[in-house]
């Protein structure tokens, strides 16, 4: 359950004031839609499966744009087969069992869950939220309790206590309980053009709400 409610409020004020209007947030965020529409193959088993090598590191390229990780993809590359890789992501996306079997399933050299949650994310971002380092920490800074873990940005396995050894399953449910108020509060602020927005948040709806956490990250800072 989230608690202080009136502190996430004031956190979400302060995001939304960089925005004049509602039409100014939407064009700020539309440059989700092209990594969306970039990595839309991950929608098809065969394309998935069939695709060559250029065009799946140019897919994965996308995965990394939305937070820090360019790097890793390269010790991914490094450390995997794009072959290996391919599969991981069939396993997650298309494979048999409970999500949290899947994800350990698809853990290779390097693919961490901030890998395997962005694959996911886009995937379907109605469905599955992120889970890494700056989230762990934008969801620690939001709700007020929490210790902050020293360590590298690209470091997946730490960030913030609790949060750092929840499952992923866990963690999506805090991060949907806080994106509830974040969605709430934005449909109250956009008045007359409430319906509007609540389109584009809903068919972007856990990129969005991660980028709001990105932001209560650098308050951290």
């Amino acid at each position: 359950m989230i608690g202080d409610t009136e502190r996430i409020y004031r956190m979400i004020d302060e995001y939304t004031n960089k925005y004049n209007t509602v039409q100014d947030y939407i064009h700020s965020h539309q440059w989700l839609d092209r990594i969306i529409e970039n990595t839309s193959d991950l929608h098809s088993q065969e394309k998935l499966l069939e695709m060559p090598k250029q065009r799946f590191i140019s897919l994965m390229s996308n995965i990394y744009v939305v937070g820090p990780g360019a790097y890793r993809l390269y010790e991914i590359l490094a450390q995997n087969s794009y072959e290996e890789i391919k599969d991981s992501i069939f396993v997650l996306l298309y494979g048999q069992g409970e999500l949290e079997d899947r994800i350990i399933m698809s853990r290779k050299p390097g693919i961490g869950i901030s890998f395997i949650s962005q694959i996911l994310c886009f995937y379907d971002p109605k469905q599955f939220s992120i889970k890494d380092r700056i989230s762990k920490i934008g969801i620690c800074g939001i709700l007020g309790y929490g210790k902050i873990i020293p360590g590298q940005l690209l470091d997946d396995d730490k960030g913030a206590l609790p949060y750092d050894d929840m499952s992923y399953t866990e963690f999506h449910k805090l991060v949907t309980e806080v994106g509830k108020h974040f969605i709430l509060k934005m449909l109250q602020k956009a008045g007359n053009e409430r319906d509007h927005l609540g389109r584009f948040l809903n068919s972007r709806k856990y990129l969005l709400i991660d980028q709001f956490l990105r932001f209560c990250f650098t308050k951290t800072q």
